[in-house]
């Protein structure tokens, strides 16, 4: 069994109750075909562009393990249903789910490094040479004069 990941847009021209009904309707047809359903609420959201006239909509995630088959009734269901805007059933990547905070920070140089947090900084070591500007302009002169 994989694990995968299921986004659903319900019309937000629901009120949140009956978002709520048809998202738990969504989640036993999820009980039913796969295991460990986990729904996340992402919220109210205005749609890039509006599908069906309708300009929000209620964003859903739910993560399951399946078999393919199951995913494929899923699928099928939900196309069937009038009340999804939208659906997408992909595979749950647990690499990029981890929320990671990534921290900028400039060197005495003026060169900006990106890490993760609580990741040590890992700081080239040529930035801790100290470089005279009489050198850079010789090595360029010669580089000039041989050209």
């Amino acid at each position: 069994m994989k694990k995968y990941e299921l986004l659903i847009t319900l019309p937000g021209t629901l009120d949140e109750k009956e978002a709520g009904e048809h998202i738990g309707e969504i989640m036993e047809l999820v009980k039913t075909h796969g295991q460990e359903p986990e729904l996340n609420n992402l919220g109210k959201i205005r749609l890039s562009y509006p599908i069906k006239q309708i300009r929000y909509g209620y964003f859903y995630t739910v993560i399951f393990e399946a078999e393919a088959d199951g995913v494929r009734i899923i699928q099928d269901k939900l196309r069937l249903r009038t009340d999804v805007l939208r659906s997408m059933v992909t595979y749950f990547n647990t690499n990029l789910t981890a929320a990671k905070k990534i921290v900028y920070s400039t060197n005495e140089v003026g060169v900006t490094m990106m890490k993760e947090a609580g990741e040590p900084a890992t700081e080239d070591s040529s930035s801790d040479k100290k470089v005279d500007l009489k050198q850079i302009d010789e090595k360029l002169n010669e580089i000039l004069d041989g050209v």
